[in-house]
């Protein structure tokens, strides 16, 4: 009787260990990132033993310890890494430490696995695998300054983590989730990790925001001008804690008030570019400001007394959303030329960076922070 009781003991430890042991794989998550898209070629470099797989069939290709600085290209439906020639268009380079992709202006260093694919142009995608905590290091620095107030940067995590975790949801079926520039956010791999921005990560570990049992699309701005923008205004969202709110503490920040002119002649040629087949442009005139006082619509008279009515997201798009830094704005015709005063930088929908930053300075946590910019929406760990 005692050894029946003692196998059941037994047995039961064993099987709560091997379920907990696919608990935890299953709570980790992993983000696939577009370093580079659709390249002639890349050099990179490998630090430490290394692993190469054909996708497609899943056989292992080559095993090493190291590899020195070697061109990849596309060429005779295969890739080329250097000397070695692999008959498929469909690879994942799994590293023992890290991987470096090479430029003639720098050189990033990046964690996990490396995937390139050849598409049918003969162009390069190269896309970084990895954990999402490791992912949300690489892109603090790049998002916030690592000097900023701790509360800033943890609050700056939980947003990336949470808008990272809710791209691998909606693009799941797609190549990659994210992108390594400003249309995702800015990610530079294990290069771009730094000690304090390390830190805001750990003390924050797998939390994300959640709103009614979803990932909320936890989008972020550098500065809202004064108010941030209702998230239906630009995306097809229709969500309570995206809706917008007051924002006084940003007022201090760079680009909360800014000033720049167009020639007029620049604006056509850029409307022209995305297909909007406008004449020599005589006047711009706002039509209408939605309620976080951000353009709704326009309308452009040509010389030829034709006009046609664009929305604000699509001037900006096309204008170029670096030069027309923000959406919110009043503008004042000078013969060729038009100015535009503004206030904000970005597209104004979630948190505004700058905001949090003062926050932090007066000592709202980082709870607090996602509270006020997120409202309604709560912190739990995936």
């Amino acid at each position: 009787m005692k050894r029946t009781v003692s196998f059941i003991v037994l047995l039961s430890v064993f099987i709560a260990r091997v379920f907990f042991a696919y608990a935890d794989l299953g709570d980790k998550r992993t983000v696939r990132i577009a370093v580079l898209k659709n390249v002639d070629d890349c050099v990179i470099s490998i630090r430490g033993s290394y692993k190469i797989y054909d996708i497609v069939t899943g056989d292992l290709l080559v095993s090493s310890i190291k590899l020195e600085k070697s061109r990849v290209v596309v060429q005779d439906y295969g890739i080329h890494v250097g000397r070695r020639f692999y008959s498929t268009k469909k690879l994942r380079i799994k590293m023992q430490k890290d991987i470096t992709i090479h430029s003639s202006k720098n050189k990033k260093r990046y964690r996990g696995e490396m995937v390139i694919l050849a598409n049918d142009e003969g162009k390069l995608i190269l896309i970084n695998d990895l954990d999402l905590e490791l992912y949300v290091k690489g892109v603090l620095y790049h998002e916030v300054s690592h000097k900023w107030p701790l509360e800033a940067i943890k609050a700056q995590a939980v947003a990336t983590r949470t808008y990272a975790l809710y791209q691998t949801i909606v693009n799941k079926a797609q190549q990659f989730d994210v992108t390594s520039d400003i249309y995702s956010q800015v990610y530079g791999g294990r290069s771009a990790e730094r000690f304090r921005t390390n830190i805001a990560a750990e003390r924050t570990k797998k939390q994300i925001l959640d709103y009614e049992g979803e990932v909320l699309p936890a989008y972020f701005h550098a500065n809202c001008g004064g108010y941030t923008e209702d998230v239906s205004e630009l995306w097809k969202h229709d969500l309570p804690p995206l809706k917008g709110v007051a924002c006084t503490f940003c007022a201090k920040g760079p680009h909360n008030q800014w000033k720049t002119n167009f020639q007029l002649k620049a604006i056509q040629e850029k409307l022209n570019e995305k297909g909007h087949n406008v004449g020599l442009i005589k006047g711009i005139e706002i039509l209408a400001k939605n309620r976080s006082g951000r353009i709704k619509t326009l309308k452009i008279e040509t010389r030829e007394g034709k006009s046609i009515t664009i929305s604000g997201k699509d001037f900006r798009n096309a204008v170029g959303p670096n030069d027309l830094k923000s959406n919110k704005y009043d503008l004042v015709m000078k013969g060729y030329y038009v100015d535009i005063v503004g206030r904000g930088w970005g597209h104004g929908v979630g948190m505004c960076q700058w905001g949090a930053y003062q926050m932090a300075n007066e000592k709202y946590n980082y709870r607090e922070i996602l509270e006020h910019y997120y409202p309604g929406a709560k912190i739990v760990k995936y």
